[in-house]
């Protein structure tokens, strides 16, 4: 009489085991489900941190570029200006050498010229180049903002201008920041290559100003010691 009373509360154990099973299942479904959205999660605000990261790189580039594209603009006046000038001056001397010192000499002037009307000088003489820039290139408009500073100069370096044909703003560094709390710089010197001119040889006969590969305005103006953060 006992053994079948014990087979039978022997099956009635045995039906709980099928509930534990269950759970351990559904426990670790909810472990790998939970692991799953962590990861999703996480590569989505990855995805989301470079996209801003990004997004306040390209805003940061913006002003760069605007500035250059007015840097360009200033070379073509400067230009005009300054060969026309240096021409004037060189006719008959045939000195071809001092008419091209004299030319630079007046592009670099030129170039100044403009500048100082867009810059007040500081109590310590220095160009506020801050606030010309500023003239010439926009505040974004999603909310952020940029800055600009630049290394205290009252004018262009000219140390390069007759060894090399070169004029330089140095030390040029825009921050941007976003309006969701992203912030990027980006650092760069400006290097201004005076246009190459033809002078009248011993003749009198002389060319254009130069070729359309050296009058392309927008290749006198390059990046040097470009860096990003």
């Amino acid at each position: 009489m006992s053994r079948p009373h014990k087979t039978k509360r022997n099956k009635l154990n045995n039906r709980g085991s099928a509930i534990v099973t269950v759970l351990v299942v559904v426990a670790f479904m909810t472990i790998l489900a939970t692991i799953m959205l962590y990861i999703s999660g996480s590569n989505f605000q990855m995805k989301v941190t470079d996209y801003r990261t990004k997004e306040s790189f390209y805003q940061a580039e913006i002003p760069v570029e605007e500035l250059r594209a007015q840097l360009v603009e200033d070379v073509q006046t400067a230009f005009a200006k300054a060969y026309i000038t240096a021409m004037s001056e060189y006719s008959g001397s045939g000195d071809a050498q001092n008419a091209e010192d004299n030319y630079r000499r007046l592009f670099c002037q030129e170039m100044n010229k403009i500048w100082a009307g867009r810059c007040p000088n500081d109590e310590y003489g220095n160009r506020k180049w801050e606030t010309g820039i500023g003239l010439v290139t926009k505040q974004p408009t999603d909310g952020g903002v940029w800055y600009v500073q630049v290394t205290p100069s009252d004018k262009f370096d000219e140390s390069k201008i007759f060894s090399e044909g070169w004029l330089i703003l140095r030390g040029v560094e825009f921050t941007y920041d976003s309006s969701y709390g992203y912030t990027s710089m980006i650092s760069t010197d400006y290097c201004i290559t005076i246009p190459e001119v033809q002078w009248p040889d011993e003749n009198g006969h002389y060319g254009a100003a130069g070729t359309e590969e050296q009058l392309n305005f927008s290749k006198c103006v390059n990046y040097m010691n470009w860096t990003k953060q």
